[in-house]
């Protein structure tokens, strides 16, 4: 078990706490930041905008952004799941799409889409040419 473990730290090197990362999901690519390293079982805890994600990672599960000047406000005090994670940094808000089907410039509350703080895109209306929630 312990040679298995040094091959894996050959292929697969260690990552140092404070580095940009891209999570390896099926479902998403965000990018987040190492919080905190397990030694004892090479399990990484990782945090991203949103808070401090409450599932480890192993060190496949994620790559390393080598050039990165994008800085971003991480809040640690937070503890959420990868799914709730996703949903507040998405910008269509989640899973699906949402739509409004607004005729009017979307400028109020009366439009789901800024009603819930995001934009309107193609699908809610392509031909209307009133609306200001772009």
């Amino acid at each position: 078990m312990l040679a298995t473990l040094m091959r894996e730290n050959k292929s697969i090197p260690y990552v140092d706490l404070g580095l940009n990362i891209y999570v390896i999901l099926i479902l998403f690519k965000v990018r987040h930041l190492i919080w905190n390293i397990d030694h004892e079982k090479s399990l990484y805890e990782l945090a991203c905008e949103a808070g401090v994600l409450d599932t480890l990672f192993a060190r496949n599960s994620f790559d390393l952004v080598k050039n990165c000047s994008f800085e971003f406000e991480i809040k640690l005090t937070r503890k959420l799941s990868v799914r709730q994670a996703v949903r507040e940094i998405s910008i269509g808000g989640g899973q699906g799409m949402s739509k409004c089907n607004c005729t009017g410039g979307c400028l109020t509350n009366r439009c789901s889409c800024k009603k819930s703080g995001l934009l309107c895109n193609s699908r809610c209306h392509g031909a209307n040419s009133n609306c200001r929630n772009k």
